[in-house]
C-alpha cells in the first residue's frame, strides 16, 4: 500500500506517573486537517493540531483497532501547551512497525497541497512520554518525497514523565508542508502506549 511503501522511502532518511484517567486536554481552534486548505497560520508559533489532522495511519495503523489514539490523558496539563494530548497505544498485529502522520489536509500523502507555513520556522517542538519508561518511539516532521525535505529523530527512549524534544529545522526549506508531525514504532512484541503533547512549529 502506499503508506508502507512511503514508510520504506522515508526509513531510508533519516505530568508523571502514567496516564491517568482523561481529562480536558484542549481543544481544536483551527483549520484541523481541513479540505480547503484556504486558510493558514500566519504567526509562530502554532499548534500542529490546530491545522494537521493525526490521519496518515501507517504499518499496523492500517488494521482497523491497531493504534488507539484516546486525545485527553494528563489531569494537570500546563496553561502554556497548545493542541492536544494524545495517547496513543500500539496493539502489534501482523507488521513489525506502526505510525501516525499529522497530515495536511486529512488523508493527504501528497495529492494536495501542503499547508503553507509561515517563515522563519526553527523547529518543531513536542513533549512526550511513555506509560512504563521503556519504549522507544521515532519522530519526524516532513515528507521527503513530497515535502522535499525530512527530519527524523530515531529511537528516542521516552521516561515515565513528560520530556521536551525538539526536531531541528536548520537547512529545511519548506512552503508548504504535507506532514507536519509524525511517529513510528518498531519491533514490539507486546501493546505499548505512550503520550505526544505540546505539538508546535516554532
Amino acid at each position: 500500500m502506499r503508506t508502507s511503501t512511503l514508510w520504506l522511502f522515508l526509513a531510508s532518511g533519516a505530568c508523571g506517573g502514567g496516564f491517568p484517567e482523561p481529562t480536558d486536554a484542549g481543544v481544536q481552534t483551527g483549520g484541523d486537517g481541513g479540505p480547503s486548505g484556504e486558510s493558514a497560520p500566519s504567526v509562530l508559533p502554532f499548534a500542529v493540531d490546530d491545522w494537521y489532522g493525526p490521519s496518515g495511519y501507517m504499518g499496523d495503523g492500517e488494521n482497523p483497532g491497531a493504534i488507539q489514539d484516546a486525545q485527553s490523558c494528563l489531569p494537570a496539563r500546563p496553561s502554556t501547551w497548545i493542541g492536544n494530548c494524545h495517547r496513543y497505544t500500539w496493539t502489534p498485529s501482523g507488521k513489525a512497525w506502526a505510525g501516525v502522520y499529522w497530515q495536511y489536509p486529512d488523508g493527504n500523502w501528497g495529492d494536495k497541497p501542503g499547508l503553507a507555513i509561515p517563515a522563519g520556522a526553527t523547529q518543531i517542538a513536542f513533549q512526550a512520554w511513555g506509560a512504563t519508561g521503556n519504549e522507544k518511539v521515532d519522530f519526524m516532521v516532513g515528507m521527503m518525497a513530497v515535502d522535499g525535505f525530512q527530519v527524523t529523530k530515531t529511537q528516542i527512549s521516552l521516561t515515565k514523565d513528560p520530556q521536551r524534544y525538539t526536531l531541528p529545522l536548520a537547512g529545511a526549506a519548506y512552503t508548504r508542508v504535507v506532514g507536519g508531525f509524525g511517529w513510528v514504532a518498531k519491533d514490539a512484541t507486546a501493546a505499548m502506549t505512550f503520550g505526544i503533547d505540546d505539538i508546535r512549529w516554532e
